[in-house]
Order: structure tokens, then sequence, then C-alpha cells
């Protein structure tokens, strides 16, 4: 599934893409359960009561802003309801799913505390709701909303960026001052983290900490080659090159191993380091971004945090000889986030906010190395098809329809 996605040959039918949708909306639907049944319970804390009902927003709202910006509207179902009513439920704008979801995470943020007792650590805080709303809100270009929550988190005082690049990947340092919200994960009792293994190479060498997988979807060498000479972050994030359980050695192969620096287990339950999915170097680098787009200044706050990214990562400080403007400083952060985030499930994601994703797909389709141009990229290929199940469970029109061009 990831070959074909990667190649924009996906359609209705496409596995993957129907399991995204699916999971989404059970997750929607558990916290519709919560949110409407909540206020009923007995709670011994009653804070408690106001945390649970945040978190279910958090979710319910982080659901909605990925379904919107993935598949385009969604159904708005903000309470438990029968089949026969979703059936009839249309589907709603991009815009208005946003609106929804921003709402959630702003309610979530209202709710939840701004930090969890050490036994439930990991768990979202007001402080993750307003990163992920600020995220929703770079997403639509409102940057002045977005300036405000990352401005919050920012004077908190709680968080700072890790001293050394790879400890943002170590269990060690799992839950830190870098993060504001991880995915948990304990090896040893299947609920631990797969990705370490499965984004090595099948028949990598007995002895190397990683397992490998026959469905591995490799880096490509634009990627590797697209890191500054020096850059501290491109051989923590890819491996290039590796010893076959055969003996055989390849030097060209690259491969993600940005989360295989931490405690690795040697059961296929998984690992113990968790998957970051908002850090502080991230608000700080939208807060850059939203400073810049509001009006760029060749001393302002916004180049002393992108140099300091590239200060942890070994790069020189950018200027404003370099970057001259505002449009130049926009490129130049999309460029550091492609560095940063490696491996983050960001890419995509600033592709298509930054309005380039059809023209630097279809370059690096159109590339020697992917087929000279045997696979393309559609413009209406921003969004994804709405899942052929979900049609074929709901086939009249009025309600739910597939988006252009699929």
């Amino acid at each position: 599934d990831a070959g074909i996605v990667s190649r924009f040959m996906d359609d209705a039918t496409t596995p993957n893409l129907t399991s995204i949708w699916e999971e989404f909306w059970v997750l929607i639907d558990r916290c519709n359960a919560i949110i409407d049944q909540i206020d009923n319970g007995t709670f011994n804390d009653k804070d408690y009561r106001s945390y649970y009902k945040g978190e279910a927003y958090f979710l319910r709202g982080y659901a909605y802003f990925q379904l919107g910006w993935l598949y385009g509207g969604m159904p708005l179902i903000g309470r438990q309801t029968k089949v026969s009513e979703i059936k009839t439920t249309a589907r709603s704008t991009q815009e208005a799913t946003f609106d929804f979801a921003a709402n959630d995470l702003a309610q979530a943020a209202q709710l939840l505390p701004e930090e969890w007792p050490s036994a439930e650590t990991g768990k979202a805080t007001k402080y993750a709701a307003k990163g992920i709303l600020a995220r929703l809100y770079l997403f639509q270009k409102k940057y002045s909303n977005a300036k405000t929550l990352l401005a919050e988190i920012i004077s908190s005082g709680r968080y700072q960026m890790a001293t050394n690049y790879v400890d943002c990947f170590l269990d060690s340092y799992d839950n830190s001052t870098e993060h504001l919200f991880q995915i948990q994960f304990t090896s040893g009792n299947g609920e631990g983290n797969s990705i370490p293994n499965s984004t090595a190479p099948d028949g990598i060498a007995t002895g190397y900490p990683l397992r490998g997988s026959p469905q591995v979807l490799l880096v490509s060498n634009d990627l590797y080659d697209s890191f500054e000479n020096g850059d501290l972050r491109r051989n923590i994030s890819i491996q290039k090159g590796y010893t076959k359980n055969t003996g055989q050695v390849d030097s060209l192969t690259c491969f993600y191993v940005k989360y295989a620096h931490g405690t690795l287990s040697s059961s296929s339950d998984g690992d113990d380091v968790n998957l970051p999915i908002l850090r502080y170097t991230d608000v700080k680098l939208m807060y850059a971004e939203v400073l810049n787009e509001e009006n760029y200044s060749s001393s302002g706050e916004a180049f002393t945090i992108i140099n300091q990214v590239r200060s942890r990562a070994g790069l020189p400080a950018l200027t404003s000889a370099i970057v001259p403007n505002k449009e130049a400083f926009r490129s130049a952060i999309f460029r550091e986030r492609r560095s940063e985030f490696a491996c983050e499930y960001l890419r995509w994601f600033d592709l298509v906010r930054s309005g380039n994703a059809l023209s630097i797909m279809n370059a690096f389709l159109g590339s020697p190395s992917q087929g000279n141009g045997q696979y393309k990229m559609n413009d209406y290929q921003t969004i994804f098809a709405i899942p052929q199940d979900e049609l074929n469970n709901n086939p009249d029109t009025r309600y739910m329809w597939q988006n252009p061009g699929y």
C-alpha cells in the first residue's frame, strides 16, 4: 500500500487508506460516547470529570483535523447517533470540518490540566491541545490565531528543546520537556513500537539491533542528499548501507533509524521508544513561521529560533544576507522542517499546506531513480479518495460522495 500511495496510484479501494478512515471514525464514536455520558458519572475527584472530558474533546478534535486534511469535508457527528441518522448527515466542507475540530481542541485546552500526576504521564495536556490547534491554524494560514497559542506554550516555561538531537528519540527521554505529546509504547506486552524494525530492510545482518521487514518503505536518495554538509540530523535519522545476513554488503540502500537509538527489544512485541506527535522544536519552528508571515525582520526572533535549531544540528547560522526577505525565510523554514522532522509524518502535511506538493512530487517522480515520469501526481491528489466501503455503505449521493478526480 505504501508504495502505491507514494506513486499516486491509490484509489478508493486502497486498504491502508480505508483503515485510516475507519480507525478515526471508531475514535470519534468512542469520544462521542464519553462526552454524552460522562456528566452522569460519579467521580471522587471532580476535576477528573473535566480532565477525561477534555481528553475526549482532544481526541475527537484531532480525528476530525486528520480526516479533514486527508479526505476533505466530513459528516459532522458530535453525539452518539443511530446509523440511520448518520447516513442522512451530509458531508460538510473542509473548512467546516476544520472549524469543528478547532472548537473541540479549544474546548480540550479549557478542560485539560497543565500536567498530569506522574502515574499518568503521557496523557494530553492543555498545551498539547493548544499546539495541535496551532498546527491546524497553520494549515489554514490563520497565522495570528496560531501565534497566540504558540506564544502561550512558549511563555509557560514548561518546555525546552533537547540539548542533543538524538535525545528526542531515546526512550530515556520519553515525555521530556522536548515533547508536548507522544504515542506511548511499552515493549514486551504487545504494546511496543514496531517502527524501528519495520523501517529497516528485510534480511539485515544478525547482531544489528533491527530485525527488518519485507514491507519496508525505503528512504530516497533525494532526501538523504538534501541534508546540508555537516548536518548531524542526517545520520541520526537515516542509515545508508548495511550488511545482509548472507554477508553481502549493500552500500546504497537508505532507511530510517531515527527510533533505533534507544532501548531496542529482541522480541516481536516492539520497542519502548515513544513516537512524537508534537515536539517543542515544532512549536518553536511554527512560531518562527508565523512571525515571518506577519512581518519579516532581518534581526527578529524568527532568525533566533531557526538558528537555535540549526545550531543543535551542527549547522551555521542563517543571516539576512542569505535569507533576505519573507519568501526566502519561508523557504528556509520548510527546508529546515524537512531535515528536522524526517520520519515524523509531517512532510506530506507540510507539502500540502505550502501549496508545493504538486510541483515537488512531480519533479521527484520525474527523476531517473523514480522511473523518469512513469508515475505522476494529479492536482486533485492533495486529498485522498473516500473509501469505496464507505460509499457502498451509504450510496445516497446527497449525503456521501466521492472526491473529484477519483
